[in-house]
């Protein structure tokens, strides 16, 4: 899938790069080791269902966990949860460790405030062994619909 992702950012002439890990980097810790420990410019893509059984992406910092009371009231639903690791590669085509928060299909995207807020951030770059430096400006003109709003604990 890290292909898609690399025509994707060719196709849309973004200036993301995708770049190769020193091993695998399944989580946002691993990913800020990667960066000599900077997880301040980590994001990560969490995928969620929704009580209508509705997938849902939500894009936040690294050192940050989701307030699943705050996407509730958000989305005015009565629940969500963490999507299982076989719905997450089903849902956005990439194994967990690797999903970007671009090229995502048919996927409502919460962006929280605080990567709103980033000028530029390195996130999944396509499957756990690569990750993606990509400005937050293009994150957000490349996701349809995205909402903005602080869905963090």
């Amino acid at each position: 899938m890290r292909h898609e992702l690399e025509n994707f950012i060719k196709t849309n002439r973004l200036k993301a790069v995708v770049f190769e890990c020193e091993g695998e980097v399944h989580s946002a810790a691993k990913a800020a080791a990667q960066l000599k420990g900077n997880s301040m410019s980590v994001a990560k893509s969490i995928v969620l269902i929704d009580s209508a059984k509705e997938p849902l992406l939500v894009i936040l910092l690294g050192s940050d966990k989701i307030s699943f009371a705050k996407v509730k009231v958000l989305l005015g639903v009565s629940d969500v949860r963490l999507a299982f690791p076989e719905e997450v590669k089903e849902i956005t085509g990439y194994e967990i460790g690797g999903v970007p928060p671009i090229s995502i299909y048919g996927v409502r995207v919460i962006v929280d405030s605080s990567v709103a807020d980033k000028k530029e951030v390195v996130c999944g770059g396509g499957d756990p062994q690569h990750l993606m430096r990509i400005t937050v400006k293009e994150i957000i003109e490349n996701i349809e619909d995205p909402l903005i709003a602080d869905v963090k604990k």
